[in-house]
């Protein structure tokens, strides 16, 4: 959020700035607050930059009328201003206010007061879309061995192909599933480490330090690098607060944040299903599963507070066994779930695309046309990426080498050369024209430029 101050002198906008310099850090961070200074002079120049305009008191009376011209250059600005006590006294906010002043407060206000104002506004503009709100997923689990990693990692390579900044934040402290299938490692964990045991704040900086860069769009923070900061995440009550802290931040930073949370529950697991805005349960089609998927939903409705945040997903061994409705029916008397939470397709069985672990590729981009075009509509039904997305639209995407070596992750990795470097050939551009039950192809060399 841009703040522009507007004061009489350098001295002035200065003390007005010094307001924001007394929010804790983390609310700055929250807030993504930007500060300029500005004097009358430059002051209609500058104000087409600002999300808000503060006008100090050192400008007197004539606060009304720079007010009045501010909205009039951008009538979407929010204008706050700061009167001495004397001219609050005197009615000062009724003129303010007539102007469209959004709130006027006096020089021995609180800083907190301004803070809750910024918040205020903050929370308009998610709503309005004006500022980043990230989509939090979590991908959870009843019992193991139902692919619930396979479709996270999945989810976010469509969220890649479609341009979604994307975080894939692998909470499987044990056995890293997650980071192991990309074949993700590195130093980075150790700052998850240093954000368990204290010795390093949770900040945008830090939490940039801890990601770990996978294509252009998609970035995995791992679990911390040593067992017991591992086991104090995800077991002790502290671990709900650096969730927390790390939900808020990764929400201004990217439009999704995938959680595969391991099946593990604890604190922070409680902490982040919470906060998620979409708690979805991979569940398979056996008796065992469905079994599993009725406990778990005791105590998980309890954690995420209802069901209108849940939904499941069923990821078949075989789909000779039990239907997404046979399953919604069983579940349907003892939990009440409705309709809603089981509106997302079955994912196609497809032994090919199992096999994605280590190879670079995801289920999304190893699967078939059918396992595509479900993940795409899982993530549409998601909230994702947008509903008209591969009707009629054009998508500019890289093939993967015909050697298997390619993929998604391995080309933002570098790995190039040596035996398995694509051909020219294979390094051809592809501009996709998805159109229902048609899928046209047109290629170019390398070298031309579209422009």
């Amino acid at each position: 959020m841009k703040l522009l101050i507007l004061d009489s002198t350098t001295e002035a906008q200065a003390f007005c700035a010094k307001r924001i310099e007394a929010f804790h850090q983390s609310d700055i961070e929250m807030l993504d607050l930007k500060v300029k200074l500005v004097g009358e002079r430059e002051f209609g120049e500058r104000v087409h930059e600002a999300d808000v305009l503060v006008i100090g008191s050192g400008v007197g009376e004539r606060g009304v009328a720079l007010a009045r011209q501010a909205l009039t250059l951008v009538p979407w600005i929010h204008v706050i201003m700061y009167v001495t006590d004397e001219a609050y006294g005197g009615g000062a906010f009724r003129a303010a206010h007539s102007v469209g002043v959004r709130k006027v407060f006096t020089d021995s206000a609180s800083p907190l007061d301004f803070l809750q104002e910024l918040v205020g506004i903050h929370a308009e503009f998610r709503r309005e879309g004006r500022a980043r709100e990230g989509r939090v997923i979590a991908v959870t689990h009843a019992k193991g061995g139902v692919g619930a990693t396979s479709i996270a990692a999945a989810i976010a390579e469509v969220c890649s192909v479609h341009s979604r900044r994307t975080m894939l934040w692998d909470m499987d402290v044990e056995t890293r599933d997650l980071s192991r299938s990309l074949t993700v490692n590195g130093i980075e964990a150790k700052v998850v480490s240093a954000w368990v045991n204290g010795t390093r704040d949770i900040s945008r900086e830090s939490l940039k330090d801890a990601l770990i860069p996978i294509s252009s769009d998609v970035s995995v923070l791992m679990p911390p690098d040593r067992m017991a900061e591992s086991m104090d995440l995800v077991c002790h009550t502290d671990g709900m607060q650096i969730v927390q802290r790390i939900v808020e931040l990764s929400r201004v930073l990217f439009d999704v944040i995938i959680v595969d949370t391991g099946g593990r529950m604890g604190p922070a697991t409680g902490a982040l299903l919470r906060a998620a805005d979409v708690v979805l349960v991979v569940i398979d089609d056996t008796i065992l599963g469905l079994t599993a998927v009725d406990l778990y939903l005791t105590f998980v409705k309890t954690l995420v507070g209802g069901t209108d945040r849940i939904m499941f997903l069923v990821n078949p061994y075989s789909g000779a066994l039990l239907g997404v409705p046979q399953i919604a029916a069983e579940l349907e008397p003892a939990h009440h779930l409705g309709e809603a939470p089981w509106r997302l397709p079955p994912v196609p069985n497809d032994p090919k695309a199992a096999l994605w672990p280590g190879s670079g590729r995801t289920l999304y981009s190893m699967g078939q046309k059918s396992t595509r075009t479900v993940l795409e509509k899982i993530s549409k039904e998601l909230g994702l990426i947008d509903q008209n997305a591969g009707r009629g639209s054009v998508a500019l995407q890289q093939p993967t080498s015909r050697s298997g070596s390619g993929g998604w992750l391995q080309k933002v990795l570098g790995r190039k050369g040596g035996p398995d470097k694509p051909s020219e050939r294979e390094h051809r551009l592809q501009l996709v024209f998805v159109y229902p039950r048609v899928e046209i192809v047109w290629y170019w060399p390398r070298n031309l430029v579209v422009k």
